[in-house]
């Protein structure tokens, strides 16, 4: 029976490094990684609509608010029950019919990974992940954090099983991870 680990966290926090660094310490293991915003990415994608932070943000609000609480959670799910894997990352956990999903699996984990204010900024401006990102200022950042798909976050963080604090180097952070692998992981039969 697999493991699903739903990531919850602030834009910036590391869910995507921690998917990657999680991937490395699970080396044995059949682990793979879906992420809510790629759903999201491909409809923007293929309606020719750009894929900034703020369409995605839009485009979850107008499929929660057109179809259902449950729409984009409902559609990760039909994804999650083909896969044959041992280990799947869920990445992207922000509403709470999000959270609920990742709790039908008999065996889940809920990760909350967070980080200071100041550094996610620099992180996002950074990475350049998402369409016009290195040109974030501040306040559209804020502006960004106040969208009702972000507003969620702490509090599904404050139910998750595991919390991880991402303000130190990637080696800190690995060896957070590495910790929950072996103490909490491990110790799940799937």
């Amino acid at each position: 029976m697999k493991l699903v680990l739903g990531l919850v966290g602030e834009k910036g926090s590391g869910k995507e490094t921690f998917a990657q660094l999680f991937k490395e310490i699970a080396s044995g293991k059949n682990v793979t990684h879906v992420r809510f915003s790629d759903l999201l990415k491909e409809t923007l994608t293929f309606w020719d609509i750009p894929t900034t932070r703020e369409n995605l943000q839009k485009l979850a609000v107008v499929m929660k608010d057109g179809f259902g609480q449950d729409t984009l959670s409902h559609a990760i799910y039909q994804k999650l029950i083909g896969l044959e894997v041992e280990i799947i990352l869920v990445d992207g956990v922000r509403w709470e019919a999000d959270e609920k999903l990742i709790r039908k699996f008999e065996n889940n984990l809920m990760v909350y990974i967070t980080a200071d204010l100041m550094l996610r900024y620099e992180r996002l401006k950074q990475r350049k992940e998402k369409t016009n990102e290195q040109d974030l200022s501040f306040e559209q950042f804020m502006k960004e954090e106040k969208a009702e798909n972000e507003l969620i976050i702490p509090a599904i963080g404050k139910r998750a099983d595991v919390k991880l604090e991402n303000n130190g180097t990637i080696e800190e952070f690995k060896q957070k991870i590495s910790e929950i692998y072996n103490s909490r992981i491990l110790k799940i039969s799937y």
